[in-house]
């Protein structure tokens, strides 16, 4: 098949669905498809590449089609806006470069079997005699019902969503239902760590820094844990709440954001996040459990799912609750659910398993 891949924000954004992108791009391509990959040139608004785009780009570029599209001048001002949880931030830049987008499509001769979008405005118009089937998935939950964002669902000839979780928060949009197929993960590059005894124990976050992570739950539950036990906290990414964390308490590493995420997972031990909500399937969960980590994790359905038969602990996004199952997992046989981990991981979630289930729906 010949596949776009459309993901606006990849080239200057780190976030979970520019990713799942990257890695839903490399996977259709092992699975010999013809892939074409769409997103805003940030030199157009002033913006640099993320390491991770770059990353992407000197690997793959030889491969796939990258095609950058200047954004509209007009909408440079939301560029200003740091990139956290302000939809409104979002939807205006998804309307302008959905106009570029269509007229680029329109003005080449190009014709594609498939347009594979992530945000609900991002693909709402094309030139459908250059589309066979505009598609989009779907990877978070909203923190409550927006009949504004679901209206767009409407545009779209299929939905996927990454969970069963996700299915149901936004299945009263789509009119011809959701199919639901979860991430996967690169098990070769997230390969099951060298397991180490040590007297010290070390906890890992890796994710944007933003409030619904509730990463200032994990720095006080740790502050809490730090005279108790010969322990550390790693903090990897980035985001708006950065400054703000970075004060609550000076014992914690923060990182900014990394090429090497897999390197950081096998030094750890414990992987901890207890988000407060909009999460569907996290796949920094399904990373640090191919690389053999205990995980702790907020109670969801999902979670629920992911870490039963003992591979994980639960908590509520509450500072006691994350700090009982944090002592759970270091009192835990972390030896044990190490390999139980990565053995689950590379059954259930490896990525050619996850893009062959994705082509399928898409035939």
């Amino acid at each position: 098949m010949k596949i776009i891949i459309n993901q606006p924000r990849a080239s200057y954004f780190v976030g979970g669905a520019e990713m799942i992108s990257f890695d839903h791009a490399i996977n259709m391509l092992k699975l010999n498809n013809e892939v074409y990959f769409f997103t805003i040139d940030p030199k157009s608004i002033g913006l640099k590449y993320s390491i991770q785009f770059e990353k992407f780009y000197r690997n793959y570029s030889d491969q796939i089609h990258i095609i950058q599209i200047n954004q509209d001048s007009r909408v440079k001002y939301i560029y200003d806006i740091e990139p956290g949880e302000d939809r409104c931030r979002w939807n205006v830049e998804s309307m302008f470069y959905n106009q570029k987008l269509y007229d680029y499509l329109n003005d080449h001769n190009d014709k594609y079997d498939v347009i594979f979008s992530y945000y609900n405005l991002d693909s709402v118009f094309i030139p459908r005699n250059k589309i066979g089937k505009n598609v989009l998935y779907l990877c978070g939950i909203p923190r409550s019902q927006n009949d504004f964002q679901g209206s767009f669902l409407y545009a779209y000839d299929k939905i996927i969503a990454i969970s069963k979780e996700v299915k149901e928060s936004w299945k009263k949009y789509a009119k011809n239902g959701i199919d639901v197929i979860s991430t996967g993960v690169d098990c070769d590059r997230f390969s099951l760590k060298e397991y180490k005894d040590s007297s010290t124990i070390n906890l890992l976050f890796v994710g944007r820094l933003i409030s619904r992570k509730n990463i200032d739950m994990i720095i006080k539950s740790y502050k809490k844990l730090y005279n108790k036990y010969d322990i550390k906290l790693t903090i990897v990414g980035d985001g708006p709440d950065r400054k703000r964390l970075e004060r609550i308490f000076d014992k914690c590493i923060f990182t900014g954001v990394v090429a090497n995420t897999e390197d950081y997972y096998k030094n750890a031990d414990i992987f901890v996040t207890p988000s407060k909500f909009g999460e569907g399937l996290q796949g920094t969960i399904l990373e640090a459990m191919s690389c053999g980590l205990t995980i702790v994790a907020t109670n969801t359905k999902i979670n629920n799912r992911l870490l039963s038969n003992n591979r994980g602990f639960l908590c509520e996004p509450e500072v006691n609750s994350i700090v009982e199952a944090i002592k759970n997992a270091i009192n835990a046989n972390r030896k044990s659910i190490a390999s139980k981990n990565h053995k689950y991981v590379v059954d259930k979630y490896s990525w050619l398993i996850k893009t062959k289930e994705l082509l399928e729906v898409l035939k």
